[in-house]
């Protein structure tokens, strides 16, 4: 793919995140969870994870509209056999509202536990797994997310799609410094990517996808399925998580699972997975930082490959790109800008 910033239209952050905050007020979502989702929006944006930012601004909003997402839920915890485990139930609302609920749930529980695992029922899309993981390590836990996806991936050795891209993130406190953070899809690459491709009139890499033929394609629009990141490990990752998600859950899971992009009307029924760590139930949380850092410290002075001018860390290339972001603000590429231009004006909303 090119350069996503090139010909892009930089736009202040807090701004984005106000104009994405006002549509979805203006789409009924109450003004704690339009602000909640549309930092979720936002904060992808700043760390380069476009394919989750406000490029999904307009289904959100069109699930709104049409009923696939309860614009007024009311998420609900309930114990589940012990003190640290539960389940919020998402009323079929925005999944960063519930996700966001059961990560406070999960650090509350953590602090009195040193651990604590929530799950969530009847949830939609939820954006970025690092979200949240991030939402842990600022308060000094060591955060974990993952969330089932629509069917968009071949099995290992399949030709059609049975698994969705299935996120997990990690992240870990690294004392002042940006968290070490670990946010994957267990597919090849996001749909997201293919998505932004499509709406910027791009091209894709060969091996990210195939067609209804079970072949290579390089044409966004050809797309009927995903591959697994490396192989059967991908494969036997995205089982897992679904296993969580979906079976752990008791809600659906496999080809069952709704994508975000058909049947708008219907929520999707998700289930997603998190957990907490209290680090100071385990060491000191100054001296886990200081152990991190000397971790940072080992790879940052190893020899490089070549074409390779230093090793980064999990987390470090969003850091950077957040950093460059907030200075210079975020950048919009032309499909994205003239979707949100007609955004702004079917709500009313302007985005200068």
């Amino acid at each position: 793919m090119a350069n996503q910033t090139e010909h892009a239209v930089r736009i202040d952050p807090d701004r984005l995140r106000t104009f994405a905050s006002d549509v979805f007020g203006r789409a009924g979502l109450s003004e704690e969870h339009a602000d909640i989702v549309a930092d979720t929006l936002v904060d992808a944006n700043l760390r380069g994870i476009d394919t989750h930012g406000v490029v999904r601004l307009e289904p959100y909003v069109e699930r709104l509209e049409e009923g696939g997402i309860n614009a007024s839920p009311e998420p609900s915890v309930s114990q589940s056999g012990g003190a640290g485990a539960a389940i919020v139930n998402g009323d079929d609302g925005p999944g960063q509202v519930a996700t966001l609920r059961a990560m406070e749930e999960a650090i509350d529980r953590a602090s009195d536990n040193g651990s604590a695992f929530v799950g969530v029922r009847n949830s939609n899309h939820f954006g970025t797994a690092s979200y949240y993981t991030n939402y842990a390590t600022e308060r000094g836990y060591v955060g974990i997310a993952m969330t089932h996806a629509g069917p968009n991936v071949t099995p290992f050795g399949g030709a059609d799609p049975y698994f969705g891209t299935n996120p997990i993130s990690f992240g870990l406190p690294n004392g002042d410094d940006f968290p070490i953070t670990l946010d994957m899809a267990t597919s090849v690459t996001a749909k997201g990517n293919v998505i932004l491709a499509e709406e910027e009139g791009e091209d894709i890499p060969s091996d990210w996808a195939v067609d209804e033929e079970g072949n290579p394609t390089t044409d966004p629009a050809e797309f009927h399925a995903l591959r697994p990141m490396a192989g059967p490990k991908g494969y036997g990752l995205a089982f897992v998580i679904d296993a969580f998600c979906g079976v752990l859950m008791d809600t659906v899971f496999g080809d069952d699972v709704p994508t975000m992009y058909h049947d708008v009307s219907s929520p999707q029924k998700l289930g997603h997975f998190v957990g907490a760590v209290d680090v100071e139930s385990f060491t000191s949380l100054g001296g886990f930082a200081d152990r991190m850092q000397q971790m940072v410290d080992d790879l940052k002075e190893l020899r490089t490959a070549e074409d390779f001018g230093e090793v980064l860390v999990p987390g470090e290339p969003e850091a950077r790109t957040k950093a460059e972001r907030l200075e210079d603000g975020v950048p919009l590429g032309e499909g994205v800008w003239d979707t949100l231009q007609t955004l702004g004006a079917q709500y009313h909303v302007q985005l200068e």
